[in-house]
């Protein structure tokens, strides 16, 4: 759950139990239930429902803006400086840090996450993923692997024309067309390097490393 998830949650537990509390509530004079919050963004999502984080909760608190109004109380939201010394902030956070440290990690996901959320955390698995094949991919080649970490932007392959990007991943992947690959899909007869006319396979290893017809790239890299 988002962070301004959870203060939109808090405040419709707020109101929620003032719902339950609205018949009872005019009978002492209450005309206006009050909610306080520390989260300016929180607050903001309230005023409106339109599609994306924290929809599914905005919904809910209107609604039950709606059924305190059917009584005749009025439901207001206020924003309050936190970590100021506001005395029942400081309480809300003090039973939250202590809810958090006696029962652990004590938020679930419900059905209220919204499509906005799901769809970050489908793109961050796909790039997860991506940084986990790519290290498996490199793992046993230490010499062809890029400086950075593992699924990170790379600004050289991907800042050339595309011809160019696509024959870099080919060769860091290990599909570039390189004799031991060509071989296997039965483009060629042999895998052995035809650049240096030795008998060695042509594999990445001899192209950047021992390959006498590309010494002095060799020497540059």
């Amino acid at each position: 759950m988002e962070v301004s998830n959870s203060e939109l949650w808090a405040i419709g537990v707020a109101l929620r139990q003032s719902v339950a509390r609205a018949e009872a509530l005019p009978a002492h004079g209450v005309t206006t239930v009050a909610v306080f919050s520390d989260s300016q963004a929180a607050i903001r999502r309230t005023v409106h429902q339109d599609p994306g984080p924290g929809q599914y909760l905005a919904r809910t608190i209107n609604k039950h803006a709606r059924a305190l109004h059917a009584p005749g109380i009025e439901a207001a939201i206020h924003w309050v400086l936190g970590h100021s010394g506001v005395p029942w902030n400081n309480e809300a956070d003090r039973q939250a840090t202590k809810a958090r440290e006696d029962r652990g990690y004590t938020v679930c996901e419900r059905i209220y996450t919204s499509a906005a959320t799901r769809a970050t955390r489908i793109s961050e698995g796909r790039t997860a993923a991506k940084a986990k094949w790519e290290a498996h991919k490199c793992s046993k080649h230490y010499g062809y692997r890029l400086k950075g970490k593992a699924g990170s932007w790379r600004p050289i392959p991907m800042t050339r024309v595309k011809s160019l990007a696509t024959r870099f991943y080919r060769l860091k992947s290990g599909h570039a067309p390189v004799g031991t690959y060509v071989k296997r899909f039965g483009h060629r007869e042999d895998d052995k390097c035809g650049w240096c006319g030795s008998r060695t396979l042509q594999m990445r290893e001899h192209l950047f490393r021992y390959c006498s017809q590309w010494n002095d790239q060799q020497t540059e890299l």
